[in-house]
């Protein structure tokens, strides 16, 4: 069985074992950001559509947790593009919630928050991880290409409308790259702006593998001297509520390479992440990314910051 738009699950620092559910199934999204890893964005746009049948999503739910033994922390609405351009975003949110009993988490690039319909299906999930790269309008248009109609005040304005109505966890992202963002003004402005938004945690990154249109993160000092500027909405990062206890032998999954590939679609990750977000033991991971790479369908690439292994799926 291939999957198309449910993809994962995936460790995440800020939500553990990440199920991911792909509402668009190419890359559609208002923004071309500098640092994306999924591609340059093949439809530029603002307008919510059907961009995909909400019932092939709903179905393919169904058939992975008929047919994979593994139990997310979270299911996670992301994947290609802008999730909140999927105008069945709503519905899809409350059968999930219906249906299945996890947390619903969605990612997003905080430019449909002015959107009072889209705000409404926002109070359906409990976690919303929006991003927001620079307060400077020169800055903003640099990293992030969004369409014409999108500034720096409609961000603000979007977030501080999500803040106001939104009962459950705000979790923020700043992604930084040298000579492009991380300037002090912009260090300045944001914390400004994060002091009256007032959210639930702050995350602070920079590029760790090449993106799409830049390869170059932000070096550690500068790095370092931006999280401790936030260090009051700092955090304790999150891990995974699940223990090797867990783990599920490949005996009982009948394709785990396919498991893999599944989860290495969106996110390229270590044999320990793979371990983790799919339960399985480390060794086995091992044996199977090798058997991948002889294929040709995974490759190694290594983390700018710390050198460490990560594994990427060949497209």
């Amino acid at each position: 069985m291939k999957f198309k738009y449910i993809f994962g699950p995936v460790k995440s620092s800020r939500l553990g074992r990440s199920l991911g559910i792909d509402l668009l199934g190419e890359k559609i999204c208002s923004f071309d950001c500098l640092y994306c890893e999924v591609g340059r964005t093949k439809n530029k746009t603002l307008a919510r559509d059907v961009y995909v049948d909400p019932d092939l999503i709903l179905n393919e739910l169904e058939k992975w947790f008929k047919l994979l033994p593994i139990k997310p922390e979270v299911i996670t609405f992301g994947g290609s593009g802008e999730p909140c351009l999927n105008i069945t975003m709503g519905f899809l949110a409350r059968e999930i919630k219906k249906r299945y009993d996890y947390p619903l988490a969605i990612l997003t690039n905080s430019s449909l928050l002015e959107n009072e319909v889209v705000l409404r299906e926002l109070s359906l999930f409990d976690i919303i991880l929006p991003s927001f790269d620079s307060a400077i309008e020169e800055e903003f248009v640099k990293i992030n290409r969004p369409v014409k109609e999108i500034g720096v005040k409609n961000i603000e304005g979007g977030l501080l409308n999500l803040k106001q109505m939104f009962k459950g966890k705000i979790f923020l992202e700043i992604l930084l790259l040298p000579n492009i963002n991380a300037s002090e003004r912009n260090k300045q402005k944001l914390y400004e702006f994060v002091r009256k938004l007032q959210p639930d945690r702050v995350d602070i990154t920079t590029l760790t593998r090449p993106g799409t249109y830049v390869k170059n993160p932000l070096n550690k000092l500068e790095l370092e001297a931006w999280r401790q500027k936030f260090a009051n909405f700092s955090f304790t990062r999150q891990r995974s509520t699940n223990t090797n206890e867990d783990n599920i032998s490949s005996r009982y999954i009948k394709d785990i390479s396919f498991l893999i590939l599944n989860s290495l679609k969106r996110r390229p990750q270590t044999i320990k992440d793979i371990s983790v977000a799919l339960s399985i033991q480390e060794d086995e991971v091992k044996k199977e990314i090798e058997k991948l790479i002889l294929k040709q369908k995974v490759k190694l690439i290594k983390d700018f910051e710390t050198s460490e292994q990560y594994y990427k799926i060949i497209l």
